[in-house]
């Protein structure tokens, strides 16, 4: 009877979705409030990606004031986590890891790396699962100021070195010709500006794509900067609507 149970338990285990043998539940949470939820006093839904632990791409909705989700990870390997307000914004990102603090906290310090990883992942999904979850989060806060190619190349390929952690300088732009009102940065690190008629502003940009939301206007405002090679473009378009 006992032999029974066992094999019972065990048939019950590898049926499930859920393996507690070689899996855990954690909590993913986002604490952070959005600059453009302050302003607008509407929460934002997030679209929450991870890869699971069979390596299937996931996509899990959160409505609008829903900050925690609880997921099923590898008990022995990384995750990486990322929550883009409005499917497409920048993201909240965070990281499980064995020996890590729960619950995974994601915030946007973290976003712009955990979004390079889940990009990569399917070009390497071993190296990725297997990176050093702490040396991950400490370098987290200067990833948009690498050569993020580089960089990912020598991350997966275990060569990273100085020469991979060099940090570039942000580039100087002036922001002219834009509808007045108040653009509202998507982060909440970077600047938010009052723009008038004939006015200019001077940014000072990171790699990659970066949003102002204007609520007078319903316009949103999509400045693009490379870094390496020390040039940017700018767009306007209808803001996204929630």
């Amino acid at each position: 009877m006992k032999w029974f149970v066992c094999f019972a338990l065990l048939a019950l285990c590898i049926s499930c979705e859920f393996n507690p043998l070689s899996e855990r539940q954690v909590e993913i949470v986002i604490t952070e409030e959005h600059p453009w939820k302050k302003v607008s006093h509407r929460p934002l839904w997030h679209t929450l990606v991870y890869y699971d632990a069979s390596g299937d791409l996931k996509h899990v909705h959160l409505e609008g004031g829903t900050t925690k989700a609880t997921i099923a990870v590898r008990r022995d390997r990384l995750t990486v986590f990322c929550a883009y307000p409005l499917s497409s914004l920048f993201p909240y990102g965070g990281f499980f890891y064995p020996g890590c603090r729960t619950p995974i906290v994601l915030d946007q310090k973290q976003g712009r790396l955990a979004s390079l990883l889940l990009d990569a992942y399917p070009h390497n999904a071993q190296a990725i699962e297997n990176l050093n979850g702490e040396a991950l989060v400490a370098m987290a806060c200067d990833v948009a100021l690498l050569d993020t190619s580089k960089f990912l190349v020598d991350l997966l390929n275990g060569t990273v070195d100085q020469e991979s952690l060099i940090l570039l300088p942000k580039l100087a732009i002036t922001l002219a010709d834009l509808p007045a009102g108040y653009w509202i940065n998507e982060r909440s690190d970077q600047r938010s500006f009052y723009f008038l008629w004939n006015d200019a502003i001077e940014v000072e940009a990171e790699g990659l794509a970066e949003r102002w939301w204007n609520q007078e206007m319903q316009l949103c405002l999509t400045l693009y900067a490379d870094l390496v090679e020390g040039t940017f473009s700018t767009s306007l378009s209808k803001a996204p609507l929630w």
